[in-house]
């Protein structure tokens, strides 16, 4: 399986500094997290974004609409008014088509998920030929920006498009698990009945809850196990080791929590997008699909590399995806981001 093309749609930013200037962020975690910048949408909507990102892809890949089998979208809360399909919103954007919409809210794995299940479309009994990928997030109102422990959120939209034929890269081997023993990180102490769609999230007080009874290391090398142990058979089913990985993606968090990361997986933080992650924000899905283009645009890849995306969201649920690059696509270089 392949993907065929990759795209974003990417808000204006406001750095870190001009965020404590107006003491909106703490200085003490701009200089310990190294965080740069965060994007924000403003009043523009996921199914906006989504759509723009989405319509790109497909210009990329050279199809229409009508050509999609399935299109999946993931985000992490709310992306519009209750009972409404938003992948139906964006086929109806795109120019219509019969292709089967499926909406995951399944946390900042959502993309990866979404690969996964799109293997098993374009491989199973149903055998598609394409399947469109989209996640998008505005996280007002929902989150304290500022305040989300070893990251700042930031708005975003991203899309890819899984092929069965060709494209600049092949999907190699996918693996997955989870670690549920960490699901109350993303609960806190809230009641699981009525929901808080309304309430604003602060993660740091509902990672307290968790922390507080096992200590920020414990649940760290938890993660990290998990990490490593998704990698590894990734890597194994693909028939390399993880120390021939070019290229990590992971999210866009403090340096620190990535650095460490990647050092249990035998990687290091110049493996990954940090760099670049760090000016924008924790993308919610879209952490992995902008990291990919991002590094195609920038010349960072060529043919025979192998690039690893890991994501993890509430549950406490992991993904992990190696792909093998064939080919770097002439694609148009991006506006720069504003701000």
């Amino acid at each position: 399986m392949y993907i065929r093309s990759v795209a974003s749609y990417l808000p204006p930013r406001t750095s870190t500094q001009q965020a404590v200037d107006d003491g909106l962020y703490d200085a003490k975690d701009l200089g310990f997290m190294q965080l740069t910048g965060a994007l924000f949408a403003g009043d523009t909507s996921p199914a906006e974004m989504a759509t723009a990102a989405a319509r790109t892809a497909l210009e990329r890949g050279g199809v229409t609409s009508q050509e999609l089998d399935y299109l999946i979208h993931s985000n992490v809360y709310q992306p519009g008014p209750h009972a409404w399909s938003l992948p139906g919103y964006i086929l109806r954007e795109l120019g219509g088509g019969k292709a089967s919409v499926l909406e995951l809210r399944t946390g900042c794995s959502g993309m990866l998920s979404s690969v996964e299940l799109a293997v098993a479309q374009l491989t199973g009994a149903q055998r598609y030929s394409n399947v469109l990928l989209t996640a998008a997030e505005n996280f007002d109102p929902w989150m304290e920006r500022w305040k989300s422990d070893v990251y700042i959120t930031g708005d975003a939209a991203s899309a890819l498009l899984l092929s069965s034929t060709s494209g600049f890269a092949r999907v190699v081997s996918a693996a997955s698990g989870s670690s549920p023993e960490l699901e109350k990180m993303n609960r806190g102490s809230e009641p699981l009945h009525p929901p808080g769609e309304t309430a604003v999230v602060d993660l740091r007080v509902r990672h307290a809850v968790v922390t507080d009874t096992m200590g920020d290391r414990e649940a760290a090398n938890i993660m990290a196990a998990q990490y490593v142990e998704l990698a590894e058979r990734a890597a194994a089913d693909g028939g390399i080791k993880l120390a021939d990985v070019d290229k990590l993606v992971y999210h866009n968090m403090a340096g620190f929590i990535v650095g460490f990361f990647a050092e249990q997986m035998g990687l290091s933080l110049e493996h990954s997008t940090w760099e670049f992650g760090r000016t924008l924000g924790h993308l919610g899905c879209s952490d992995q699909a902008v990291g990919l283009e991002h590094l195609l645009l920038t010349g960072e890849l060529s043919p025979g590399d192998r690039v690893m995306l890991l994501a993890a969201s509430a549950g406490f649920a992991t993904s992990c995806i190696l792909l093998e690059i064939l080919d770097v696509p002439d694609w148009p270089a991006p506006a720069p981001i504003a701000g």
